[in-house]
């Protein structure tokens, strides 16, 4: 996702977005830091303090694409045909059930764990635009059936 990485330590991320990191706030399951000028939110994983997750701003946020589809700011509807073919190509028996296929949280909002994407809902004037949360692989991975469990609870309670 443009010069930042997952895995990467807050200080790289601060070195490589240019602004300093100067406080934390201190959620379940992530330390969390904004990017206000960039149009992005930070998550960092509360173990190894390396970035975990970033949610894209709907509004200001740099816009980021998946197979050329472009994400960020565009309605929900828009992409739900995408999200559906996606999904049919990433069926994987391998994978434990609440990772394999299409999801969707508790506030409809439709998930891929086996990509990391998730794809929820912000307000914007009368219209709600798409504002996706990447995760990375360890976090998409760790055994939890809720993606409100996944995500922490500030991007829930502020978006």
């Amino acid at each position: 996702m443009g010069p930042i990485r997952f895995g990467q330590s807050k200080e790289k991320v601060s070195a490589a977005l240019g602004k300093p990191i100067t406080a934390w706030d201190t959620k379940r399951y992530a330390r969390w830091f904004p990017f206000d000028e960039v149009g992005i939110d930070t998550y960092y994983d509360q173990e190894t303090q390396t970035l975990a997750a970033v949610a894209v701003d709907a509004c200001r946020g740099p816009q980021v694409s998946l197979d050329g589809v472009p994400l960020v700011g565009r309605l929900p509807s828009e992409l739900e045909p995408w999200i559906e073919q996606i999904a049919s190509t990433l069926d994987d028996p391998t994978l434990p059930e609440y990772v394999d296929g299409l999801r969707f949280g508790p506030r409809g909002e439709p998930y891929l764990l086996s990509l990391g994407l998730v794809l929820r809902s912000q307000q914007n004037g009368d219209h709600a635009r798409c504002r996706p949360v990447f995760l990375a692989p360890h976090w998409a991975m760790q055994g939890h059936e809720m993606i409100e469990a996944l995500i922490p609870d500030t991007e829930w309670l502020t978006y």
